[in-house]
């Protein structure tokens, strides 16, 4: 059975220093979408880490905490991505002096 292990610490070392860099480039870049590749990237590996936690077969269930440890991580690393999409989004908002449909952050950023 093939498996992304992404709870493994270099893997997950690697992939967080990816995601540091995109959200890097987008910020300098003043685009959301350079960041969005990394919440689509996390997306596709969570549904990925579902179904084969769903249909894994008996012969494999060792494989079982594994899969429960790189879901966790698969929704840490989506939050992640996801609240950097949101804050690069509302830099290319006031960058492009366009009109943002809501202030998502703006909460967030009240109560720190």
């Amino acid at each position: 059975m093939f498996l992304v292990n992404i709870s493994n610490p270099w893997v997950l070392l690697i992939s967080l220093f990816l995601t540091i860099c995109l959200i890097y480039i987008g910020k300098e870049a003043k685009n959301a979408y350079v960041p969005l590749v990394s919440l689509v990237v996390f997306l596709i590996l969570l549904v990925m880490h579902g179904i084969q936690f769903l249909i894994l077969p008996v012969q494999y269930e060792t494989m079982g905490p594994i899969l429960v440890r790189c879901l966790l991580v698969d929704f840490i690393m989506i939050f992640l991505a996801y609240m950097s999409y949101l804050w690069i989004d509302d830099i290319e908002a006031k960058a492009k002096k366009k009109k943002s449909i809501d202030n998502s952050l703006e909460w967030f950023w009240k109560n720190v």
